[in-house]
């Protein structure tokens, strides 16, 4: 009798449907569902997205490389559903290849060429490695190690490439060198490498904390323009001793001039430590998470200032949960606990304000239009890039 009960309850249990998808899975899967729909709808006929250029629109390989790296990166059956598109896109973005390595905008390829041969490296790591893709990533990935600066007080870091076709040259930033950082991540560059050591260095210099950032040229020029490094470990846009510079501008702290730090470089400089093999206890991780259990926010973009009428306390924003949402999952802790005592389920906590905040239930604009976040290609693609981690993480 007793073996007969068993059977018949191993029977009931697979006869019993699949547990119910979480309320909330459910909605972040539909809504990328339906923006993923709409991007397809968008794609040209060549594979690429385009973005906005004054009255008219342009292929564009990085907002393309976006796309193909969140449909490489959804959960199925998005994943199967979206790889036509994404399939289409890669043979697109694989034309775009310099002789070099690199992947760059412009009619010929050679503006902001880093940047986006840091997303192009995200996106062929995304897909099929077939021999055309394998060969573009050890491009990319060679193009992107070269042109990591190797002395100086940006050492280790890397700029946008070059700001117009055969112009100046970017200033090296924690922005471009989180992008460049997540690609050679993805691709599987060895934490060996010597990449990961000098970029490190770099960081250390974004950083708002004086046992760390210690480089003497660069805080040589600091004082030079009385300003110092500040201490609550939250990490700002590059070594740059103008305040004019700094996204976020400088603030005074107990008599000292600081840069201020902000959202999106201080997760950008937690995943890329974590990523270069920095441990939790380590006083650059630390400090910086630090920063973040004192200034988390899934509402607003923190380090700007609220700004009812310019939406300033927005610039950024949809960019900024996309390295949070991969800091946050870098870090590993969930619930993330604040100092105030709040325990925050982030991954559930971005999903809710991303479905709450969808248009026409297909798209994501931001308010607040700086760095590129009036055009919806881009922003979409960088939610449904956040997405991919979120649904990993919503229990």
């Amino acid at each position: 009798m007793k073996t007969l009960a068993a059977l018949m309850s191993l029977a009931m249990l697979a006869a019993a449907p699949p547990a119910p998808q979480d309320d909330l899975a459910k909605k972040v899967t539909e809504t990328y569902a339906s923006a993923a729909d709409w991007l397809v709808s968008q794609q040209a006929e060549s594979g690429a997205w385009s973005m906005a250029a004054g009255e008219k629109s342009v292929p564009s390989p990085s907002f393309t490389g976006l796309i193909i790296a969140s449909f490489g990166n959804a959960p199925e059956p998005l994943k199967a559903k979206y790889k036509p598109a994404a399939d289409k896109a890669v043979t697109y973005l694989l034309s775009k290849v310099n002789p070099d390595g690199s992947v760059g905008e412009g009619p010929t390829g050679a503006y902001l060429k880093t940047y986006t041969t840091a997303i192009a490296l995200m996106a062929f790591s995304s897909t099929e490695r077939t021999d055309k893709v394998a060969n573009a990533i050890r491009g990319a990935q060679a193009y992107l190690k070269q042109n990591q600066v190797k002395e100086g007080k940006d050492l280790g870091g890397m700029g946008y490439g070059d700001e117009s076709p055969g112009g100046k040259k970017g200033v090296a930033n924690l922005s471009t060198t989180g992008f460049a950082a997540e690609g050679l991540k993805w691709s599987g560059l060895p934490q060996d490498d010597d990449f990961w050591k000098l970029v490190v260095k770099f960081v250390r210099k974004c950083q708002n904390n004086s046992e760390v950032n210690t480089d003497p040229e660069f805080v040589g020029q600091l004082k030079a323009k009385g300003l110092s490094v500040g201490d609550d470990g939250g990490l700002y846009y590059g070594p740059i001793a103008d305040p004019a510079a700094q996204k976020a501008g400088t603030k005074k702290i107990a008599d000292k001039e600081v840069i201020q730090s902000y959202g999106s470089m201080t997760y950008d400089g937690i995943k890329t430590y974590i990523y270069a093999g920095l441990k939790k206890d380590s006083p650059e991780v630390k400090s910086a998470i630090d920063w973040v259990r004192k200034n988390y926010s899934v509402e607003v973009h923190p380090g700007f200032a609220y700004d009812q009428a310019q939406r300033h306390h927005l610039r950024g924003l949809y960019h900024y949960y996309l390295v949070m949402a991969r800091a946050l999952d870098a870090y590993g802790e969930n619930p993330f606990e604040t100092f105030d005592g709040k325990k925050h389920d982030w991954a559930r906590e971005i999903g809710a304000q991303l479905v709450k905040s969808v248009k026409e239930n297909k798209l994501w604009k931001n308010e607040n239009p700086a760095w590129y976040e009036g055009d919806p290609i881009l922003v979409t693609g960088y939610v449904l890039v956040t997405c991919d981690v979120l649904l990993k993480n919503i229990k």
